[in-house]
C-alpha cells in the first residue's frame, strides 16, 4: 500500500509540474512584446506557408534579406528603407519562420530559403533585382544567384558568415540540441528562456552592437515579439539554427559569382577582416568596405554611412 501511495503521489506531482510548465509557457507567449512589428504588410502564399513582406518606393527593385538570428525580422532595415525607397522599389520580407510570416513545424534549411527567394523574385518582384543580405542570409543570396543568375543584378553582403561558421553542418551534438528544443513542453520552456528579453539583451550588447550606447531598443522589442509570435511553433526555426541546418559553406560559390558584389563589414565585428580577405582571394573582383564604430548591424549603428556606400555601389556604372 505504501508503494502504491508513493507511485500515486509521484504521478500527481509530475502531472502538476507538467501542467505548471504548460501554463508558464502559455503565459510567456501571451505576455511577450506586442505591436512592435509593422502590421501593414502584404503576403505571398508560398508552398510551405504565407510569407510577410513590405514594398515601397519606385524604380529598380531592391530586395532586403534579414539575418538568420533567432528572433530576426525585417525591422533591421527600418533605419534605411525610407531613403532607399527614394531611388528603388524596395522589397523587405520576413523569411518563413520569422517575424509575421508563417512558422510551420518543419526543419528549416538553407536550401529551403534559396527556393523561397528564387520563387519570391519570380512571383512577386517579376524582374531582375538588386539584393542586400545580412549576416547568415548572405549564403542564401549567393546560392540563389548561382541557382538562377537571371534573377539577380548587384549584390551587397553585410557581415557575411566566416567560412568556419558557414561550414558547421549538423552533427550528433547539434542534432541532439535540436531534438531537445523540438520536444513539447520542456523544449518550449527552454526556448522561452533563451528568447527572454534578458538573454536577447545580453546577445545584443555582447555580439550585435559596438557598445551599450548603441543599444537599439526598438530592434530588441521586435526580436522579442517575433520570437514569440505564433506560439510554440516559433521555436522550430530556432532549433533548426542551433542544429546547424540553416548553415551552408558557400565559399566555393563565391568564385562562381559573376555579379557585381560588395562586402560591407562592421569594423568591430569579430574576424570580419579575415572573412572578407578570404572571399576576395576566391574572387578578386569583389569590392569591400568597412564601417568604423559598429559591429553586426552597421545599417543600424551607422545608417547614413551605410546608405552612402549602398547608393554609390548600386548606382555605379560598369
Amino acid at each position: 500500500m505504501k508503494i502504491k501511495n508513493k507511485i500515486i503521489t509521484a504521478c500527481l506531482t509530475a502531472s502538476a509540474a507538467v501542467s505548471s510548465i504548460m501554463l508558464l509557457n502559455k503565459w510567456i507567449f501571451l505576455s511577450s512584446d506586442k505591436g512592435v512589428l509593422p502590421r501593414n504588410r502584404l503576403y505571398y502564399n508560398w508552398r510551405f506557408g504565407s510569407v510577410s513582406y513590405r514594398v515601397s518606393g519606385k524604380g529598380k527593385p531592391l530586395l532586403l534579406i534579414h539575418d538568420l538570428l533567432p528572433g530576426s525580422n525585417d525591422a533591421e532595415w527600418n533605419p534605411i528603407i525610407e531613403k532607399l525607397s527614394a531611388s528603388h522599389m524596395v522589397y523587405s520580407l520576413d523569411l518563413l519562420g520569422f517575424g509575421r510570416s508563417d512558422k510551420p513545424a518543419i526543419t528549416y534549411t538553407n536550401y529551403l530559403y534559396v527556393q523561397l527567394i528564387t520563387d519570391f523574385i519570380k512571383s512577386v518582384i517579376g524582374r531582375r533585382t538588386d539584393v542586400i543580405a545580412s549576416g547568415s542570409s548572405s549564403s542564401i543570396a549567393v546560392m540563389s544567384c548561382c541557382n538562377d543568375n537571371s534573377l539577380f543584378d548587384r549584390m551587397i553582403l553585410v557581415n557575411p558568415d566566416s567560412p568556419k561558421k558557414a561550414g558547421q553542418i549538423p552533427d550528433h551534438h547539434s542534432k541532439m540540441q535540436k531534438l531537445l528544443i523540438d520536444c513539447p513542453i520542456i523544449g518550449t520552456l527552454l526556448y522561452n528562456i533563451m528568447m527572454s528579453r534578458l538573454f536577447l539583451s545580453k546577445e545584443f550588447t555582447k555580439h550585435y552592437f559596438s557598445s551599450r550606447l548603441c543599444f537599439y531598443k526598438e530592434l530588441l522589442c521586435s526580436f522579442h515579439e517575433a520570437a514569440h509570435l505564433g506560439g510554440s511553433s516559433s521555436k522550430y526555426i530556432y532549433s533548426s539554427i542551433i542544429g546547424n541546418y540553416t548553415n551552408f559553406s558557400f565559399s566555393h560559390k563565391i568564385s562562381e559569382i559573376d555579379n557585381s558584389l560588395l562586402l560591407i563589414g562592421g569594423a568591430m565585428e569579430e574576424s570580419i577582416s579575415d572573412t572578407i580577405q578570404y572571399y576576395k582571394e576566391l574572387n578578386p573582383a569583389i569590392e569591400n568596405a568597412y564601417l568604423k564604430g559598429c559591429r553586426h548591424f552597421p545599417q543600424i549603428e551607422k545608417p547614413e554611412d551605410f546608405l552612402q556606400l549602398c547608393q554609390i555601389f548600386l548606382s555605379s556604372t560598369i
